[in-house]
């Protein structure tokens, strides 16, 4: 693979000169774009068609008539039919439930369409839903259904293929790992196929001879002999292949979102015989996230979505030996699937999360005017459709790959160094691998509460005292922490909800796998298994303490979830480096959060009477990561706390943390770091992911408001620098350290911790 000299020459430039551009200090609007909450810019270019969220994949129709858009995210599933010369929306057609697979008949009159999975109890199991289609227009109700009859859980449908010369219909079912065969006709199963862990996506040879068919989870392509209905072979390919794309010459090129490449499979040869790597950057860790293709109809050009680089990498494949990155097309927020139509000329790209984020300041307990929704993390997503004219923008490529990487904030000389101070001096360095005076990072990963929810009574930061549903009076200690210590009112969650805001807390990054999964399962439509598939590449913060020889335990964070799926504790390493690292009698979930910091604090003792050991496992760890998850509330079910009191609890527990802490003999090298995990479901009227978390160390600026744009990722890259971490993603190593949290000398001032002011 080939990369051009104007796209290495533009590289040099970014990484050898300042941001052109003045960074707005909160997400939101700016002219031609949109500053997200984590920091990354997007400009999408073309024509915007909004639709629901999570778009899982595009497909023209053979006529050249429309453009299939299907939605599988947590807002209503469905089919978006549009226009392919005038752009229009012309249908939009509910489905109950879906997930990615689309496939055209034969002869063009229907299109089958994956039902994915139904979580509803007492329920059938997803069908392949049948459409017809003519002249531009599906049939507004499928025209039949193509149903397993096993339960429910056991089915959930990925990608359909139609053989080419038989009426035989080919569905991936991730639960079951096998591919279905139904009889297009009859509408019966005719046969089945197993596959590696949880197929995705299958693609036909012209002759219907061979059907390939990647294993998002297994990091392989099936090669399936379609006569003897067996697996001929299974080919090796980077790490969560997804999107396939065969070309007539027999190349069969494959998605691989957690290795930033695009493997490239010979057929004939049965063996991946080159490699695209799409991200902006060629060192560049995982982040890119390649997870959609589409090929232009005269085979010559390759087009790959890079989700979480939101941006479109184009890709020329003219020659078969040799391919070439041209450059890269800025997109809108996590592009997932992308088509092109040769009748109009045009690239559709569809962007998962749309082309924008928003506040919440409708958000739950929030009182409404009559006709007025409340708007939460997950409801408020919407997902777009960006339409590119393929022509006109060719001779713009340089300017829009120019713009492609200044929206992106990662370079990678960041792998060496992160950025620096902006001003005055910190105890966190800016090279990495350096360490720091802190010798032990406590992490306090807490849920799902936004800014406003918490401090929004708070007059010195940016918070709306109408939105503050857990104020002073249930959390005396949080408001003396954020006075005593620093205020930060611009600091983000990565996440959207608790699925994947224990990745992003722990790892900087969320799998495709996960991405996909939770809007639908959150929505109540669909249930997905845990999986491999979930697992990040580089595994996750405490993975780089065992690399770097740290010592290092978990208090209920990730301690229940490592086990929960039979096949991953014993074989993966990101889960295995926690074995022999839980506190064994901390109940994170099972006890109220003053139980747990008691069960914390009963060991730390124990700590503490040897802090003069030799042996540092008896020694405070130098990492802790600790689930205090009480903040989250269990509503208003009966025989639980309140969410008032649970609130409490959550406070107080933290309280008494940090005043022992802050009178040991551990404290003057101590940084605690507390966070959500999520924002989820609170009101915020800055943006949904906003959210409340603490520098806490005797080396904090004491007293002050930070307002730096900080994420989780900026929290997880300070840990890192302090302790001489790598960074584990484009996300921590491109995040801002919270340099202006931290100051160089230390005040060793003890927190004196509050009392409950209601009962807990």
């Amino acid at each position: 693979m080939k990369t051009s000299l104007f796209i290495l020459t533009l590289v040099l430039l970014l990484t050898t000169s300042s941001c052109v551009c003045a960074e707005p200090t909160l997400p939101g609007p700016f002219e031609g774009g949109y500053l997200l909450p984590n920091g990354w810019r997007i400009t999408p270019i073309g024509k915007t068609v909004h639709t629901e969220d999570l778009i899982t994949n595009l497909l023209p129709s053979p006529d050249g008539k429309v453009v299939v858009a299907l939605t599988s995210g947590y807002n209503p599933h469905g089919l978006v039919v549009i226009d392919s010369q005038t752009d229009a929306v012309t249908q939009r057609i509910p489905q109950p439930t879906s997930f990615f697979g689309m496939a055209w008949s034969t002869d063009g009159k229907e299109l089958f369409v994956s039902g994915g999975n139904t979580k509803a109890e007492n329920s059938p199991c997803a069908p392949i839903y049948v459409y017809g289609y003519s002249e531009g227009r599906l049939t507004e109700q499928p025209l039949r259904r193509l149903q397993a009859e096993i339960p429910r859980e056991k089915v959930y449908w990925s990608g359909v293929a139609v053989h080419p010369k038989e009426p035989l219909l080919y569905a991936a079912n991730r639960i079951l790992e096998e591919i279905t065969l139904f009889n297009t006709e009859s509408g019966k199963i005719v046969g089945a196929i197993p596959t590696e862990k949880t197929p995705y996506d299958l693609v036909f040879s012209p002759d219907g001879s061979t059907l390939y068919g990647s294993n998002w989870a297994s990091d392989s392509v099936s090669v399936i002999d379609t006569e003897s209905g067996k697996t001929r072979a299974v080919i090796a390919v980077g790490d969560n292949p997804n999107d396939l794309a065969p070309a007539r010459d027999g190349r069969l090129f494959v998605a691989c979102a957690n290795s930033n490449w695009v493997d490239v499979i010979d057929t004939e040869k049965g063996r991946a015989v080159g490699r695209i790597v799409t991200s902006l950057h060629p060192r560049a860790p995982e982040g890119s996230t390649p997870n959609a293709l589409a090929l232009d109809p005269e085979e010559k050009t390759l087009y790959v979505a890079n989700a979480d680089n939101n941006n479109v990498c184009v890709v020329d494949i003219e020659e078969s030996e040799e391919t070439d990155v041209l450059g890269f097309l800025p997109a809108g927020w996590y592009p997932s699937a992308l088509a092109v139509s040769g009748a109009s000329g045009k690239l559709y790209i569809g962007n998962a999360k749309g082309v924008a984020s928003y506040g919440t300041p409708k958000g739950p307990h929030v009182p409404l005017a009559e006709g007025e929704k409340t708007v939460t993390v997950k409801s408020g997503q919407t997902g777009a459709v960006s339409i590119v004219d393929i022509r006109a923008n060719r001779e713009k490529l340089p300017a829009l790959t120019r713009q492609a990487y200044e929206n992106c904030p990662y370079t990678d000389e960041l792998l060496a160094s992160a950025k620096p101070p902006n001003r005055g001096r910190s105890v966190a360095p800016s090279a990495v691998g350096a360490g720091s005076a802190i010798e032990h990072v406590i992490y306090i990963i807490k849920e799902n509460r936004t800014y406003d929810q918490v401090f929004g009574d708070l007059p010195q930061g940016n918070g709306d005292p109408n939105l503050c549903l857990f104020g002073r009076e249930i959390t005396p200690n949080h408001h003396a922490l954020a006075e005593q210590f620093v205020l930060l009112d611009n600091l983000y969650c990565d996440a959207e909800v608790s699925a994947d805001g224990h990745q992003w807390s722990n790892a900087a990054y969320a799998t495709d796998y996960v991405e996909k999964n939770w809007p639908a399962g959150y929505g109540g439509k669909s249930d997905s298994p845990r999986s491999p598939a979930m697992i990040p590449a580089a595994g996750y913060i405490w993975d780089q303490c065992a690399r770097k020889g740290l010592t290092y335990r978990s208090y209920g964070e990730f301690a229940g979830r490592q086990s929960e799926k039979e096949d991953m504790a014993p074989t993966h390493p990101a889960l295995v480096a926690l074995h022999g690292h839980v506190a064994p009698k901390y109940l994170s979930w099972g006890a109220r959060d003053t139980e747990n910091a008691a069960e914390f604090l009963r060991e730390f003792e124990e700590y503490e009477k040897s802090f003069e050991d030799p042996d540092p496992e008896k020694r405070l760890p130098n990492f802790i990561v600790m689930a205090l998850p009480e903040d989250h509330t269990r509503g208003t079910r009966p025989g639980e706390p309140t969410p008032k009191a649970a609130v409490a609890s959550n406070d107080y527990a933290l309280g008494m943390i940090i005043d022992r802490l802050s009178r040991s003999r551990y404290w003057p090298k101590t940084a605690v770091f507390v966070i959500e995990d999520d924002a989820q479901d609170g009101p915020d009227h800055v943006d949904a992911r906003r959210t409340v978390g603490f520098v806490l160390s005797p080396y904090s600026r004491l007293g002050v408001v930070d307002s730096t744009l900080y994420t989780t990722s900026s929290m997880l890259r300070t840990i890192e620098l302090l302790l001489g971490l790598q960074p584990m993603s484009q996300f921590d190593a491109a995040a801002t350290p919270m340099y202006a949290a931290l100051a160089d000398t230390a005040n060793l001032e003890p927190y004196t911790h509050i009392p409950p002011k209601i009962d807990i």
